[in-house]
């Protein structure tokens, strides 16, 4: 999968958890986080900075990846290339 990150324009390849893992690495501070705490982070972000809900569900990595990366496409914060 490859998608496009509306706010910078970063195109980002790969499983939905290599997706969410490369954002978790490009993320300033968190990389003391575990990638589903940095998950968990991002939607506290998203709600906090851009007003934006995302509903992220899921009980392991791959779950909550796959769900941060449907809910982001479908909030219009990225785009599926």
């Amino acid at each position: 999968m490859r998608i496009r990150m509306m706010a910078d324009g970063r195109v980002l390849e790969g499983t939905a958890k290599q997706i969410a893992e490369a954002m978790h690495a490009l993320a300033f501070g968190q990389e003391n986080r575990t990638l589903s705490e940095y998950i968990d982070w991002a939607v506290d972000q998203a709600r906090r900075m851009n007003e934006i809900d995302l509903e992220v569900k899921g009980e392991t990595d791959e779950e909550k990846a796959q769900s941060l990366v449907r809910a982001m496409l479908a909030a219009g914060l990225a785009e599926k290339l």
